[in-house]
């Protein structure tokens, strides 16, 4: 597994670039098949509102990121804006750990609270909180390096970067399918996110999201730019999140409505 997906990272690696290569492909397929179908639907001028979005900007930012990870990995280091190899710091893993607690904080100003058009229940919401929550403390590896403890010995000494987390107990190759497999899922779903939400009242936010899930996805899909796809995954969720949330959007299907709304 570790050779077929090169977990050193190297982008000159036969089998990460020709995979990295397909899943740019299938990006540019959705990306232009959208476009089309969107200028089709509703004229140039329909495109061009719904990238005038505020989502758009967040696209952008991501965008802008890209140069800057290719620098980081290929010419020098650029601590202060992604993490070190071991540890946890840098502006892009802070945004990260950031964006995964706004819902967090809107759920539990939300106790005992329900909004009318909104299209999560009291335990969707407190079942998002807590997958968050533990996702934020396997981020920061539970606060090891922030308080500078030091894990037991028989942490220290199975995990992969002798840090208290579980993630790091995946060995490398693992991990790179695990994320590669997740970039393509998020491709697919950039592609069919109009069959699984609709907006509401002529809301235009569904082609600026769809281009933060293309995104995502082709970042996934090779290990340099994990730490930015990371970031670009968590954006895009909870967008799309206070989109529904904010009754802007809703799911189509009603069993997932009847889910989302326990």
């Amino acid at each position: 597994m570790e050779s077929l997906f090169s977990p050193d990272g190297s982008i000159d690696a036969p089998l990460q670039a020709l995979g990295f290569l397909v899943a740019a492909g299938l990006g540019v397929a959705i990306a232009l098949k959208v476009i089309i179908r969107t200028v089709a639907a509703s004229g140039v001028g329909g495109l061009v509102r719904q990238c005038a979005s505020p989502d758009v900007l967040a696209f952008l930012a991501l965008g802008l990121l890209i140069p800057l990870n290719l620098f980081d990995h290929a010419v020098q280091r650029l601590d202060g804006v992604f993490r070190p190899e071991v540890g946890d710091g840098g502006l892009v893993e802070n945004l990260t750990i950031c964006v995964m607690l706004f819902p967090v904080a809107l759920a539990v100003g939300r106790i005992g609270q329900r909004r009318q058009y909104s299209a999560f229940g009291p335990v969707a919401l407190t079942l998002v909180a807590v997958v968050l929550i533990v996702a934020f403390g396997e981020e920061i590896s539970w606060g090891q390096h922030w308080f500078g403890f030091t894990p037991p010995e028989a942490i220290a000494s199975s995990n992969l970067q002798e840090e208290f987390n579980l993630h790091n107990y995946i060995t490398p190759g693992t991990m790179e399918l695990a994320y590669y497999l997740a970039g393509l899922a998020l491709l697919v779903t950039g592609a069919r996110l109009g069959s699984l939400i609709e907006a509401r009242n002529g809301d235009t936010a569904l082609l600026p999201l769809r281009a933060l899930l293309v995104l995502s996805g082709l970042l996934m899909c090779h290990h340099i730019f994990q730490e930015l796809a990371e970031l670009a995954v968590i954006t895009t969720g909870f967008l799309i999140w206070n989109r529904l949330d904010e009754g802007r959007l809703e799911f189509r299907a009603r069993p997932l409505r009847a889910l989302a709304a326990i």
